[in-house]
């Protein structure tokens, strides 16, 4: 049997953008040579937002590394916020602190970015029905978490695709396969009842051919809107390149290659 071919001999990885906190700014990583590619993919990731938050990555060109000439590479901008509904993260975390009876919890499901069909969550005063979707919220926060994550996780009346876990009362669901997104909605009585905590990514990928000629070099920029958002990006490149040379503290690691 032949030798399974590695990611890393396909592509390159390059630290685009140190792990930044933006309070409403924005940070610029630094440019790279296009010389080399083929293709370019800017990855940004960035934790928790504020619902009224915005994140933006963008691509720019410029002449030489230092950025000289910058100029925005026309569409390769891309812009999330934590209330419109985007498939950028397969991750969702809620916290229920003071969450009352009555309150819901709706989870509403992608598939291959299809919209499934919305199953709501109700928490009542004591007791826990599944086949009610309805969890008991007479304890503290972590029990409380206990009782909709049983709810949420039951193979009849949860959430397909979506796997749900408590962590001291912080409730976090994420999709067990490749195609499944999801967004989530509360009612919300009051500022703290509950908390949505976005966190996922964005991309942007560009062709050599959408860098003109004199913009050989290329660099993410992302800019936050509203709170502090802690972001960081990667770059994952098509070209001619050894993977001994992948930007790394050490060798890449290879697992079962």
């Amino acid at each position: 049997m032949g030798t399974k071919q590695r990611v890393i001999d396909d592509v390159k990885f390059d630290c685009a953008l140190v792990p930044t906190s933006l309070a409403a700014t924005n940070a610029t990583g630094p440019y790279f040579s296009t010389a080399r590619m083929e293709r370019a993919c800017f990855v940004c990731t960035y934790g928790p937002m504020g619902t009224t938050a915005t994140v933006k990555l963008e691509v720019f060109g410029a002449s030489d590394y230092i950025g000289t000439g910058t100029t925005l590479i026309a569409g390769a901008t891309a812009t999330t916020n934590a209330t419109e509904i985007t498939h950028i993260a397969a991750m969702k975390k809620i916290t229920l602190a003071t969450f009352i009876a009555t309150a819901t919890i709706t989870v509403t499901p992608y598939y291959n970015k299809v919209v499934g069909t919305a199953v709501t969550f109700t928490a009542h005063a004591t007791v826990t029905t599944k086949s009610l979707r309805q969890f008991s919220i007479s304890g503290a926060d972590t029990a409380d978490a206990v009782e909709f994550c049983a709810c949420a996780n039951d193979a009849t009346y949860g959430t397909p695709g979506i796997y749900w876990y408590n962590t001291a009362g912080a409730i976090t669901g994420q999709a067990i396969d490749d195609y499944t997104t999801f967004t989530i909605t509360c009612s919300v009585d009051d500022a703290t009842d509950t908390r949505i905590v976005p966190q996922g990514f964005l991309i942007v990928e560009v062709d050599k051919a959408s860098v003109l000629a004199t913009l050989p070099y290329i660099a993410a920029k992302v800019t936050t809107v509203v709170g502090t958002i802690v972001c960081a990006c990667v770059l994952v490149r098509h070209g001619r390149y050894s993977p001994n040379v992948q930007q790394s503290d050490i060798a890449p690691v290879s697992v079962g290659a």
